[in-house]
């Protein structure tokens, strides 16, 4: 317990710093957002005005309702009303490859301290030392995406152990023809095209359309999974990363798919713009 203080009091202290890059639209937020992240992370954000960004070589980075500049306030994230809400956004994946990762997913923040990083992140796989619900609503290059929800053990922001596999499925698995840098697939990926989530308790859905296309997949096929994800649905920090490469194995993501080569995350980069929530 003395230790757990004294790591607290440093982060009270001495705060890690944060990046703020700008304010970001979201239509139907009912506020401003802003687009926050740790500083080492501000080499890979580029702003697209107010209208998105674009995240180069890697990088990580929150919604918030606050434009700080260091991590001291825990409530500066955006709590994203998930509960029966589409969250939409248009995706450009044309510049990630094979064994790359551009992911977009809704944790738990803040987790009940600062962490190793200082910036409250918890997710499910203990990342930062802090365990947390977490819904990953796009992990993804060119050749496939898959979602995942994860559930936890405990509550009221202390969570004591989560489900790390998770529910989840794949864009592959559902229809080989679905998802890939080609014509002959419903969404070509190398050029971009509008996602939408919808989740409650009975399903977690991924929606995508281009040039008048459509496609759709349900994460996690277990009823009882999906009721207990959504109790965490009241509010969840959205939280975009791109990452791979050295020696990473995303074979789980998109081996399936019979792509190869080492991901380049140097020479990757993803677009998110046009972000939009409605009930």
């Amino acid at each position: 317990k003395f230790a757990l203080g004294l790591a607290v009091l440093a982060v009270a202290t001495c705060p890690s710093w944060a990046k703020n890059f700008g304010p970001l639209d979201v239509d139907g937020a009912g506020q401003q957002i802003y687009l926050v992240g740790p500083d080492w992370a501000a080499g890979n954000v580029q702003m697209q005005g107010s209208s998105g960004f674009t995240l180069n070589g890697g990088g990580r980075v929150y919604f918030a309702v606050k434009p700080n500049e260091d991590f001291s306030d825990p409530s500066m994230y955006w709590q994203t009303p998930l509960d029966g809400w589409h969250f939409s956004y248009t995706l450009d994946l044309s510049n990630v490859g094979c064994h790359c990762n551009a992911a977009g997913y809704f944790i738990g923040m803040p987790g009940p301290a600062g962490g190793d990083g200082g910036d409250w992140y918890c997710d499910a796989n203990f990342v930062n030392s802090q365990w947390c619900p977490e819904y990953d609503t796009l992990e993804s290059n060119k050749y496939t995406v898959a979602g995942t929800l994860h559930t936890c053990n405990g509550g009221n922001g202390y969570w004591t152990d989560c489900d790390r596999g998770g529910c989840q499925n794949n864009a592959f698995y559902v229809d080989s023809n679905m998802f890939c840098p080609e014509d002959r697939c419903t969404i070509n990926t190398n050029k971009p095209f509008l996602v939408s989530h919808y989740q409650d308790g009975s399903q977690a859905n991924i929606w995508m359309q281009q040039d008048g296309r459509e496609a759709s997949f349900d994460f996690c096929s277990d009823g009882g999974y999906c009721s207990k994800m959504a109790q965490s649905y009241g509010g969840m920090v959205f939280g975009a990363s791109l990452w791979g490469g050295g020696g990473i194995n995303m074979d789980w993501l998109d081996g399936m798919t019979g792509c190869w080569g080492e991901c380049n995350i140097g020479g990757s980069s993803v677009k998110f713009s046009g972000f939009n929530i409605w009930k």
